[in-house]
């Protein structure tokens, strides 16, 4: 530049095309070189040369690729800088990728919308593949849920394909399809709808999740006859630790397959099996917290909570607690942070098609999409930091318990696509929180060890609440939340051999509670109480959820990550090797081309 200025430069005789945003970034950043850290990372980041990966066979289309961008998770729990960020958007580009990468040495972890609140990603100087491109994956508020759907040509990655022929032997009620790792539940949703022929059986609330990301951690479902997500897969491929496009449909190898964690490799595609579409009849019910989910006999109610009832109520409400536990097709019940009432979500399906809605509808789409996006303003507002943490608390709460339904004879019933009622809220995305998840095995009854014994998921809802009210610091700022689900066949699902079901069950708070130091004590002491329950003497076989806080816990003393290792999944991790070696000695590669290739610290447990 010879000392010039940019805006010198760009104006000099003869050279009248305007600057454009990426060259204005440019120059500003030049400018700002040396003045800041962020400006120093990025000047030095330049002095490197980008690895040109191709996406095609011709070599025509380079990989898009950020060299030393720093990462963070949604969650804001996990900051590192990978040296490459890698964006690819074909099958060809991703095994170039990889084939780079084990000529260099490094690792290779990939995500989507970073909702991963555990240490799952990359790590500083290896690499990230990021299976979005980086300003969807990191814009909040996220306006997708509310835009006409992209134009995603050319993107293997985003595909949905239904195959011609019913699964065999399900009287026309159960079909394959093929979807790109990179698929968000949006996008799914819209096609379903659209479709109105085949939709998932079951899914997590929020949109912004990709299949991809959806499938690897096996741990999201609802309903007691269900089991997880990750269940449903028929069929995974991905690029193993040579460069090479792979696919598993092998049952027995599937247990592994599907739900791997990110080891197996980079997952490129996921096929499913889909239900026939069917439709929610939803109820919503707004219901005193002593009778949503009973307290166990016994137990001290807090005194801001409690009320006076009989008995003989009491014990109806257990019962309608129990009968919507054990027959509905969802079931899941919230608290919000000292709030009188819970809200009840629990619903069955029909393949009755009148008076369907598309739900939300209009403007409630866009009312709950504003309130995500308000809550995230509210969430770091100096100023609403500044007061105590119970109002925070309590202004929250009771704003989340206004927007849902019913609001007076307002959506105190409603019918729409099951895949609608999966994803009932929108906006979610927009305000970032954090969130401890464990799945509790439901034990069986004492006096009766055939059938379930349901006061586990009571135990678990009434510790928590009284954990709130013992700290006087207001940690949970947001929600308790408990869904019942089924078990799971895979290996290293949270959910695996229970039995009778699983108490999947959270606590989230705001990060203004994080920021202040009072969320991790709490969530502490919330997950003791959960893994400390027992059966016949014994403690219950609790898991975390993988993709939520705990791998900076600790269980009776001991730290979580060394607890699964040999306690939690002592007997599952070894057959969970096993299963990868007759993958792998198919398929050409090893379970220690894995660990060099896809394995992440928090995970090196499992070699």
């Amino acid at each position: 530049m010879g000392g010039s200025s940019p805006k010198s430069i760009v104006k000099k005789r003869g050279f009248s095309i305007p600057p454009s945003p990426a060259a204005k970034e440019h120059f500003k950043r030049m400018e700002e070189s040396g003045v800041t850290p962020s400006s120093r990372r990025w000047l030095n980041s330049k002095r490197e040369i980008s690895p040109a990966i191709y996406e095609d066979s011709a070599n025509s289309k380079p990989m898009t690729v950020y060299i030393g961008a720093e990462f963070e998770n949604w969650g804001l729990t996990v900051r590192h800088t990978p040296s490459y960020t890698f964006v690819p958007t074909t099958v060809e580009g991703v095994k170039n990728l990889i084939k780079w990468a084990k000529a260099k040495g490094k690792r290779v972890r990939a995500a989507g919308y970073r909702h991963t609140w555990a240490s799952m990603y990359s790590q500083d100087g290896e690499i990230f593949v990021s299976m979005l491109d980086l300003k969807t994956a990191t814009t909040i508020p996220d306006p997708a849920s509310l835009l006409p759907s992209r134009d995603y040509t050319g993107n293997e990655f985003k595909v949905i394909e239904l195959e011609t022929q019913d699964v065999p032997g399900s009287g026309g009620k159960k079909r394959l399809a093929r979807i790109g790792a990179a698929v968000a539940n949006e996008d799914f949703r819209r096609w379903a709808v659209a479709n109105n022929a085949w939709t998932t059986a079951l899914n997590v609330v929020m949109v912004e999740i990709t299949s991809g990301g959806s499938n690897a951690l096996m741990c999201h479902g609802g309903g007691i006859r269900h089991k997880t997500i990750s269940d449903l897969v028929r069929r995974i491929e991905y690029v193993d630790a040579n460069g090479e496009h792979q696919n598993v449909t092998d049952p027995a190898q599937l247990k592994a397959a599907a739900g791997s964690l990110g080891l197996l490799g980079i997952v490129t595609h996921i096929t499913i099996e889909l239900d026939a579409m069917t439709y929610a009849d939803l109820r919503p019910l707004k219901q005193d917290i002593n009778l949503a989910i009973p307290p166990p006999p016994g137990f001290t109610v807090p005194a801001a909570l409690h009320k006076s009832h009989t008995l003989a109520e009491l014990e109806a409400a257990r019962q309608d607690f129990i009968r919507k536990a054990e027959n509905s097709y969802y079931s899941e019940w919230f608290w919000f942070a000292y709030q009188p009432q819970a809200f009840v979500n629990c619903w069955d399906n029909t393949g009755d098609t009148s008076e369907v809605i598309d739900y939300p509808t209009y403007p409630d789409l866009f009312l709950q999409w504003v309130e995500g996006w308000l809550g995230g303003v509210i969430n770091d507002d100096p100023l609403f930091r500044l007061f105590p943490g119970r109002w925070q608390a309590v202004i929250l709460s009771s704003l989340a318990m206004l927007s849902l339904p019913p609001n007076g004879a307002l959506n105190s019933h409603i019918k729409t696509h099951l895949i609608n009622a999966l994803h009932f809220r929108r906006g979610i995305q927009n305000m970032r929180v954090r969130d401890v998840e464990l799945q509790i095995p439901i034990p069986p009854l004492a006096s009766d060890p055939t059938k379930p014994d349901w006061t586990i998921v009571q135990r678990a809802w009434w510790d928590a609440i009284d954990a709130v009210y013992d700290d006087p610091k207001a940690p949970m700022r947001m929600a308790l939340e408990v869904r019942i689900m089924g078990n799971s066949d895979l290996i290293m699902a949270a959910q695996t051999n229970n039995t009778f079901g699983t108490v999947s069950i959270e606590v989230l708070t705001t990060m203004a509670a994080a920021a202040e130091g009072v969320w991790e004590p709490f969530a502490q002491e919330v997950a003791a109480r959960w893994m400390n329950y027992k059966s016949n003497g014994a403690y219950l076989n609790t898991r975390p959820h993988w993709a939520k806080e705990w791998d900076g816990m600790k269980v009776r003393g001991t730290p979580w990550k060394q607890y699964l290792k040999e306690t939690s999944y002592k007997d599952e991790i070894p057959a969970f090797k096993a299963v990868l070696e007759r993958i792998g000695e198919a398929q050409g590669w090893t379970v220690q081309d894995l660990q060099d290739r896809f394995s992440a610290p928090l995970l090196d447990i499992f070699f």
